[in-house]
């Protein structure tokens, strides 16, 4: 079935509105994506270290950023500040900031899975689209 010059034009711009979209949803994913490697990161890391803590091993290798490292001495590992958003830090026991990190770790997880799964309706919108068009 062919359709109308109006009706094509319609659907295109219907098509490129997905285009944008799609693109959106792929930025927030891979920003989440990103900021769901720090908190793993910051997970191993804090795990390490409370480890190393109960050994009574107070000498550790800590990340810096850019795949370098520091040799560091830990004087007291009771407390850990946590960015808990909106620029706001607060200092939370060991366990705490490995619950809150965890949770919020499952709470990314849960955001990515919901970005693709919105991205491949969309997807299939476009595809529709196409059929349609053909």
């Amino acid at each position: 079935m062919a359709v109308s010059e109006q009706e094509a034009r319609r659907l295109l711009a219907e098509y490129q509105e997905y285009q944008r979209g799609a693109a959106a949803l792929q930025e927030q994913a891979a920003m989440a994506q990103n900021t769901l490697a720090g908190c793993e990161s910051s997970l191993r890391t804090i795990s390490a270290l409370k480890e190393a803590a109960m050994a009574g091993t107070y000498e550790s290798v800590i990340p810096v950023g850019s795949g370098c490292f520091v040799h560091a001495e830990i004087r007291d590992f009771s407390k850990v500040i946590v960015n808990v958003g909106s620029g706001a830090n607060v200092e939370k026991d060991v366990d705490e900031a490995l619950t809150f990190l965890t949770e919020r770790k499952a709470k990314l997880e849960k955001m990515i899975q919901d970005l693709n799964e919105s991205a491949a309706r969309i997807v299939q919108n476009m595809k529709q689209i196409e059929s349609k068009i053909g």
